[in-house]
C-alpha cells in the first residue's frame, strides 16, 4: 500500500543546483524584511479568517539555552508576559485583549518549547479600521521588550507553573519524559524539558528571571 501511494507522487528534479538552491520562504505573497533594530518580520494577506488579523511573536529562545539554575525559566517568562509588563499589571493585558475581541485561549495564547517561545494573538480587523491591530502590536511590543519580573510578579505565577509541572507527572507525562530523554540522549536537549524542575519553579529568584529575559529577548532573536 505504501509503495502504491508513493508511486503516485510527482517526480521532483534534484539535478543541477537543487541541493544548494535556497529553500523558498513560504507561500507566494509573503513580504519580509528586517527592521533597523534587527527584528525580522513576515507579512501575508489571507482571505480567511475574514476580518481577522493573526499576529505572532516568535522568540528563538527556549529551554535548551537555560543553565542548570534556570531550568524552566523560559516557560516562567512566558507566564509573566500575561501577568505584568511596564504598561499592564495583574493580568490587565488579558482583560484588555478580551475587551477588543481576543478571547483568552482561542485568540491569545503562547507556548514554550526547547527552541522557541511563541506568543499568538488574533484580533478583529477590517480595511477601514486597523486601530485594534495597532493595539495588538503594542501588546506584542510589551511581550518583546517590557515584561516585568519583580518578586511579587513571580510569586503570582509560581503556583500556576507548578500546577502545570504536577499535571505532567502523571503516567503519560512520565512516559513522554522518558521517551524524550531516550531520543535526545547525549545532547543538552535530554535535560532541558521546557517545564523545568520543581526546585527551580519554587525557588528561582526574580533577579535570575529578569537576567534571562534581558539576555535573550533581543530583537535579533525575534520575528
Amino acid at each position: 500500500m505504501t509503495k502504491g501511494v508513493f508511486s503516485k507522487l510527482e517526480d521532483v528534479p534534484i539535478d543541477g543546483d537543487a541541493w544548494s538552491r535556497p529553500l523558498p520562504l513560504g507561500p507566494e505573497g509573503v513580504l519580509h524584511g528586517k527592521l533597523a533594530n534587527g527584528l525580522t518580520y513576515y507579512v501575508r494577506q489571507c482571505v480567511k479568517p475574514k476580518d481577522r488579523t493573526a499576529l505572532g511573536l516568535v522568540v528563538k529562545v527556549g529551554s535548551v539555552v537555560e543553565e542548570e539554575s534556570e531550568r524552566g525559566v523560559a516557560h516562567i517568562v512566558e507566564h509573566l508576559a500575561f501577568n505584568a509588563t511596564e504598561k499592564y499589571e495583574s493580568h490587565e493585558i488579558v482583560r484588555f485583549l478580551e475587551g477588543i475581541g481576543a478571547q483568552f485561549g482561542a485568540c491569545q495564547n503562547a507556548y514554550t518549547s526547547a527552541d522557541e517561545t511563541v506568543y499568538q494573538l488574533v484580533v478583529p480587523s477590517n480595511a477601514g479600521d486597523t486601530a485594534l491591530v495597532g493595539d495588538a502590536l503594542g501588546v506584542m511590543a510589551q511581550f518583546a521588550f517590557a515584561i516585568r519580573a519583580s518578586a511579587g510578579d513571580l510569586g503570582k505565577e509560581r503556583g500556576a507553573v507548578l500546577e502545570e509541572w504536577r499535571m505532567a507527572r502523571d503516567a503519560q507525562g512520565r512516559a513522554q519524559e522518558a521517551h524524550w530523554k531516550l531520543i535526545m540522549a547525549g545532547s543538552r536537549y535530554a535535560e532541558r524539558l521546557p517545564i523545568g524542575t520543581e526546585a527551580v519553579i519554587r525557588g528561582v529568584s526574580a533577579d535570575t528571571v529578569r537576567a534571562f529575559y534581558e539576555r535573550w529577548y533581543r530583537p535579533e532573536n525575534m520575528a
